[in-house]
C-alpha cells in the first residue's frame, strides 16, 4: 500500500509539473496528435529538408507536457529553423497500472515494479502494441507528408523513452529502414534479454540519452546499463547526466543538449550519409506490423508458456 501511495503521489506531481504547457496542434488523428512547425515560412523546403520528431510523453501525462518542443529546440539550435519539421505527440491510451492498484491512467504499457531499476519486469505485450503504434505513425508520415523514416527521430520521456528505444533498435524485421535518431529522456531499455539490433541500424541510428543522477523513479542505473549495452552493440551513443531527479522540461541544460543532438542529426548534408535506403520496398504492411508486435510478446514468454499460444495470439488486437 505504501508503494501504491508513493506512486500516486509521483503521478500527481508529474502532472502538475507539466501543466504549464498547452497543446497548439493543428491536426488531430486517432493515432497521434500532430504539431507541424515550419519556422522558415517564406522558403519552399526541398524534400531532403523535411523531417519529423515523434515524441512520446511519460506515464500519467499527456502530449501537453512536451508540445513546446517545436519552440524550444530551434531556440537552442537555430539551424533547425531552416527545416520543415513535423512534430508528432501521440497520446497514450488509458491502461491499468499494476503499481497503481490496477487503476487506469494514460500509459504505454503496464508497470509491475516501482521504482524502475534494471531488474524491473516488462509488459512485453503492452510494449509491442505501443511499438506497433509508432510504426503506424511512421507509415502515416511517409504516405501523407512524404517524410522518409530515415528523416524521423523517435523520442520519449520516461515510459515514452522506453517505447522509443525499443522501436528504434529492437527491430526484428530484416531490412527495416533505420530511423534518423533516437532520444531517451529519463527512460530505460526494456526487453534487454531479447535485444536484437542489426548492424545497419546500429550504424545509422545514433542515440541521445539524458538522465537525472538523483532520479528515484527511473533509477540512474538504467542509463548506465542501457548506454553500455547499446554502445557495445555498435550504437553511436551521446549520454548526458545531470544533478537532478525525474524531470526534463524544467532542466534547460538538458533541452539544450537535446537540441544540439537533433541539429547534428537532421542538419547533416547528403555527403555525410554513408548509406541510402529504399523505403518504398521496406514499408510495414498491417500484417507485418502485427507479426512484429507478436514477436515481441512471444519472445518474452518462458518456453512452457509460449507453447501452443500461436493460434490464441495470432489475431490479437491492440488493447492500448
Amino acid at each position: 500500500m505504501i508503494r501504491v501511495a508513493l506512486f500516486a503521489a509521483f503521478i500527481q506531481g508529474a502532472l502538475f509539473t507539466n501543466a504549464f504547457s498547452s497543446v497548439t496542434s493543428r491536426n488531430r488523428k486517432s493515432s497521434s496528435t500532430k504539431l507541424h512547425v515550419n519556422t522558415n515560412k517564406e522558403s519552399k523546403a526541398p524534400p531532403n529538408n523535411k523531417a519529423a520528431i515523434i515524441f512520446l510523453h511519460g506515464l500519467g501525462d499527456s502530449p501537453d507536457g512536451w508540445s513546446k518542443l517545436g519552440e524550444w529546440l530551434p531556440n537552442y539550435a537555430p539551424n533547425l529553423a531552416n527545416l520543415d519539421i513535423t512534430y508528432v505527440f501521440p497520446p497514450a491510451h488509458n491502461v491499468a497500472i499494476t503499481v497503481n492498484g490496477g487503476e487506469k491512467m494514460p500509459g504505454w504499457f503496464d508497470v509491475f515494479d516501482w521504482p524502475i531499476g534494471i531488474d524491473a519486469r516488462d509488459d512485453a505485450k503492452g510494449l509491442a502494441m505501443s511499438v506497433k503504434r509508432v510504426e503506424e505513425i511512421v507509415n502515416e508520415l511517409k504516405e501523407e507528408e512524404g517524410i522518409d523514416p530515415s528523416r524521423v527521430i523517435l523520442g520519449g520521456f520516461s515510459q515514452g523513452g522506453a517505447v522509443a528505444v525499443t522501436a528504434a533498435y529492437n527491430r526484428r524485421r530484416k531490412g527495416a529502414t533505420p530511423f534518423a535518431g533516437c532520444i531517451v529522456m529519463s527512460g530505460w531499455l526494456p526487453l534487454k534479454e531479447y535485444l536484437d539490433v542489426s548492424e545497419e541500424i546500429a550504424k545509422a541510428t545514433p542515440l541521445f540519452w539524458a538522465h537525472g543522477q538523483q532520479d528515484d523513479k527511473i533509477l540512474y542505473e538504467q542509463q548506465v546499463f542501457g548506454v553500455d549495452k547499446l554502445d557495445s552493440l555498435g550504437v553511436d551513443v551521446t549520454a548526458h547526466s545531470y544533478p537532478v531527479g525525474h524531470e526534463s522540461t524544467s532542466n534547460w541544460e538538458e533541452i539544450q543538449d537535446m537540441a544540439e543532438f537533433v541539429e547534428s542529426v537532421l542538419c547533416r548534408t547528403e555527403d555525410d550519409d554513408d548509406q541510402k535506403y529504399d523505403y518504398d520496398s521496406m514499408v510495414l504492411s498491417p500484417e507485418d506490423a502485427e507479426k512484429n508486435a507478436l514477436l515481441y510478446y512471444l519472445c518474452s514468454l518462458p518456453i512452457d508458456e509460449s507453447a501452443g499460444v500461436g493460434a490464441k495470439n495470432a489475431a490479437y488486437t491492440s488493447t492500448l
